[in-house]
């Protein structure tokens, strides 16, 4: 875990508040603990301190307005991180709870609503989805992943792959940009998931929230095909009536290669235009990374999936309700690039691009 525990105590050393998620109801000790150290620090150095280092923990601790606030932190988040997130708690806390802090005489019910917003807080930054990565069995199954801030700086980077290539996370960086604007531009929201799916197996999913943004690579090895290349010779009609079949979405629309690098401002309407522009940043870095002809991006946003499938000579836009998850989408691509029927390659490509 990567926060251990977030307390709040008065100068004279009385605990006001203790995050539940993180309580192990020793606030009291915990309390008297650290205003002893910080009084001993004033009296002996004549300064105030703002960490203290133990073995497996940093204690950073924040004095604002005859309050302590408290957080412990795990050896495994990086002191950035760490940083990050201790500021935005303490400066909600001051800005909801100013007047209560100075008219305090005792009644620490007045912070229990503070529970919610440190919970929101967490969830806004990651914390949840970063613990479950660092401490689950299948966190250490990834090849990688980073977490960055909405300035686009990393605040935690894991390697588990052997021989990583670390371009990847100039990559995920520009993904990562890419969809926060695309998803603001489109939908005005702060929160999102990402799918960006190779032919071969690799995965990168960007995770978007309202503070941070999460991008992870793995590989999922019955999603590795062969057979993608029998897409080139199909008419769009017959492309059209394959992807129906395998994801019946609500709405489809195929554009030949031509159209969306030739003139998209002319071919495309408004919001495939915007949507192509995260595509085609994920296809640079994709291409660059796996040297990969095809490969499906998956946008989950507050209205609905939306899917992006480049078919080595088509690019097709899939319209979905908000029933539709990843998994099954991921499931219908890995069934449609397994198929065995084949149609003869009897049409000139110059008229399949026309079609």
């Amino acid at each position: 875990m990567l926060i251990r525990r977030i307390l709040i105590v008065t100068d004279g050393g009385l605990p006001v508040f203790d995050y539940e998620e993180y309580s192990r109801g020793d606030e009291v000790l915990v309390s008297g603990l650290v205003t002893a150290i910080l009084k001993f620090a004033e009296e002996t150095e004549k300064e105030r301190l703002s960490r203290v280092y133990f073995e497996e923990s940093l204690y950073i601790l924040t004095i604002i307005e005859s309050v302590i606030l408290i957080f412990q932190i795990s050896d495994e988040m990086p002191g950035e991180y760490a940083e990050y997130v201790s500021n935005q708690i303490t400066g909600s806390f001051i800005k909801n709870y100013r007047e209560e802090v100075k008219n305090f005489r005792g009644d620490v019910s007045v912070f229990q609503n503070f529970q919610e917003t440190c919970k929101k807080i967490l969830l806004q930054n990651g914390v949840e989805i970063a613990n479950c990565l660092i401490d689950t069995p299948e966190g250490e199954k990834l090849k990688a992943w980073c977490l960055y801030s909405l300035e686009n700086e990393p605040l935690i980077v894991k390697i588990n792959s052997p021989n990583y290539n670390i371009d990847s996370f100039t990559i995920f960086q520009v993904l990562g940009k890419s969809f926060r604007k695309v998803s603001e531009y489109l939908e005005r929201c702060s929160k999102g998931t990402c799918f960006h799916i190779t032919h071969e197996g690799n995965l990168v999913q960007a995770i978007l929230l309202p503070s941070v943004f999460i991008v992870i690579e793995t590989a999922i090895d019955e999603m590795a095909v062969q057979r993608f290349r029998q897409f080139k010779v199909k008419s769009q009609q017959q492309l059209k009536d394959i992807i129906n079949d395998f994801y019946k979405p609500e709405k489809i629309q195929i554009y030949s290669k031509k159209e969306i690098l030739g003139t998209p401002e002319q071919a495309i309407n408004s919001r495939h235009k915007n949507l192509y522009d995260l595509f085609n940043a994920a296809e640079k870095g994709l291409e660059y990374l796996y040297k990969v002809p095809i490969h499906v991006q998956i946008l989950n946003i507050n209205k609905g999936v939306t899917v992006i499938i480049k078919l080595v000579n088509r690019i097709a836009f899939l319209e979905f309700d908000s029933k539709q998850t990843s998994v099954s989408i991921i499931e219908s691509t890995k069934r449609m690039f397994e198929q065995e029927k084949l149609i003869k390659d009897d049409t000139p490509e110059v008229m399949l691009e026309k079609s």
